[in-house]
C-alpha cells in the first residue's frame, strides 16, 4: 500500500515529501484552479519534488479530444498519468491510450461495476471516491473491498486508488480493505503522525536527559 498526496500546492507537496512517505501526487482541474498557476509550470515544479506518478486530468468529455490532450500531457514527462472520467468516452480513451503506452487513471468511480469497467479497459489506476459514495447513502468501504477482491480474482493489473478522504479513520479503513494507494489531502498528514501520548513520552525522555552528560 502506498500514500499519494492530493494537492497541487507546491508548499504542501514539498513539506510532506521531506517526510519520505509519499510516492505520488494526484490532482484535478478544481485543485489546479485553486492554485491560479500555469498548468505546465506547476507540473514541472511538482515533478522536481516527487518523481513518482503525477495524475493530471483531461478537460474535455469528447473521447477524440481526450486522446489528443492525453498525448500532449504524457509528452511532458514519463511520470505523468492522464486522468480520465469514468464514462463511456473515458473508457474508450483509456483503451486507446493503453495501446499507445500512456498511463491512465479512470476517476470518480462510485461502484464495483465502474471499477471493473476501468480495469477491463486497461486503466493503470482506478480511483474510487470513498466519501462521495457515502454521500449517496452507500457503503464506500464495501465498494473498495469488493473491487479489490474482484481485481485479485480477475488478475487485473489496474491499481486501486482511494480518494475523497474526509476523515482520518477512512485512511486506515481503506488500507485494510485492500486499496493499493490512498491519496490523502495535506491536512491529514500531520494528524497521521500525531498522538498526544507519543508527544508526552518523547518530552519525558528529553526532560530526563536534561542535566546529564551531553553526547560526544
Amino acid at each position: 500500500m502506498e500514500l499519494f498526496i492530493d494537492t497541487a500546492n507546491i508548499d504542501e507537496i514539498r513539506e510532506i515529501a521531506r517526510w519520505g512517505v509519499i510516492r505520488g501526487v494526484t490532482t484535478n482541474p478544481k485543485i489546479f484552479a485553486k492554485e491560479g498557476v500555469d498548468l505546465r509550470t506547476r507540473v514541472e515544479e511538482i515533478l522536481e519534488i516527487v518523481s513518482g506518478p503525477l495524475s493530471v486530468e483531461v478537460t474535455t468529455n469528447d473521447p477524440a479530444e481526450m486522446i489528443i490532450e492525453a498525448q500532449k500531457l504524457a509528452a511532458w514527462s514519463k511520470h505523468i498519468v492522464v486522468k480520465l472520467p469514468m464514462s463511456p468516452a473515458g473508457l474508450e480513451a483509456a483503451s486507446v491510450l493503453k495501446n499507445k503506452g500512456i498511463k491512465t487513471n479512470v476517476t470518480a468511480i462510485m461502484t464495483v461495476n465502474q471499477a471493473m469497467l476501468a480495469a477491463s479497459a486497461g486503466a493503470t489506476y482506478a480511483s474510487i471516491f470513498y466519501s462521495r459514495i457515502s454521500d449517496l447513502g452507500h457503503d464506500g468501504l464495501d465498494v473498495i473491498r469488493q473491487s479489490a477482491q474482484l481485481f485479485k480474482q480477475s488478475n487485473f493489473t489496474t491499481k486501486i486508488i482511494v480518494g475523497s478522504i474526509r476523515l482520518l479513520t477512512q485512511i486506515n479503513d481503506a488500507a485494510l480493505a485492500g486499496a493499493d494507494i490512498i491519496t490523502v489531502p495535506y491536512k491529514f498528514f500531520p494528524a497521521l503522525a500525531y498522538h498526544p501520548q507519543t508527544e508526552l513520552t518523547i518530552q519525558e525522555f528529553l526532560n530526563a536527559w536534561q542535566g546529564t552528560k551531553t553526547l560526544a
